[in-house]
């Protein structure tokens, strides 16, 4: 990336997961968050190894499908970051340290972290979250798992992102509609053998199949 470039850039989007594989969700995420928050550019993070989530995709092959749907989105804003993919396998990944490695690269910007309504329930359990809480914007996007607020209660996601304030975050609300596909439904249709339509790229649909991915 130039250096002219770099100082052009004032709002980054942060799009960290595992990508098992890239779907329409996650493409309408970001390019929600992208338009709403008028983002210059939304760094696309392909998990290495999460501390909190296992996979069986080798990263050559999530890499690769994402780098398939980016190209064929044709989103100029739409980058990927390999930085978790380039550390060592065996140490799990956590986003405290993506992100320090970010605010060296990316000095004085203003750094929003896109994440559905599922990981900030969660969020408390992520390692250093009070940091991340004073150097990041949260952004989520609501899922429209009705099991998830039954657990909580209605006001569920209010009362969250309340008691993340009380710490001075900052959290905001994506107004999208929320969408059911998920990478567990598409990973079982491909590994029926059943076209999952729209649900992903054709291209990255393909890819799976060929490599016998699941």
């Amino acid at each position: 990336m130039s250096n002219n470039f770099e100082e052009t850039i004032r709002s980054i989007g942060l799009f960290g997961g595992v990508f098992d594989p890239v779907h329409r969700a996650h493409i309408k995420m970001a390019k929600m968050a992208a338009d709403q928050l008028r983002l210059d550019t939304v760094r696309w993070i392909p998990a290495g190894n999460p501390a909190h989530k296992e996979i069986d995709t080798a990263a050559k092959h999530r890499l690769k499908m994402l780098q398939i749907a980016l190209k064929n989105l044709n989103d100029e804003r739409m980058v990927i970051d390999h930085r978790e993919l380039s550390k060592s396998s065996s140490k799990p990944s956590y986003t405290c340290d993506t992100i320090e490695s970010l605010m060296e690269d990316f000095p004085k910007k203003r750094f929003f972290w896109i994440l559905g309504e599922d990981q900030l329930l969660k969020f408390k359990s992520w390692k250093n979250w009070k940091w991340l809480l004073g150097n990041l914007v949260l952004v989520i996007c609501q899922r429209p798992d009705d099991k998830i607020k039954e657990k909580k209660g209605f006001s569920y996601l209010s009362e969250t992102i309340k008691s993340l304030e009380e710490y001075g975050g900052k959290i905001m609300v994506l107004d999208v509609s929320p969408d059911n596909v998920s990478s567990s439904c598409i990973r079982n249709f491909i590994g029926k053998r059943k076209d999952p339509l729209d649900r992903l790229d054709k291209e990255v649909y393909e890819y799976a199949k060929k490599n016998n991915l699941y």
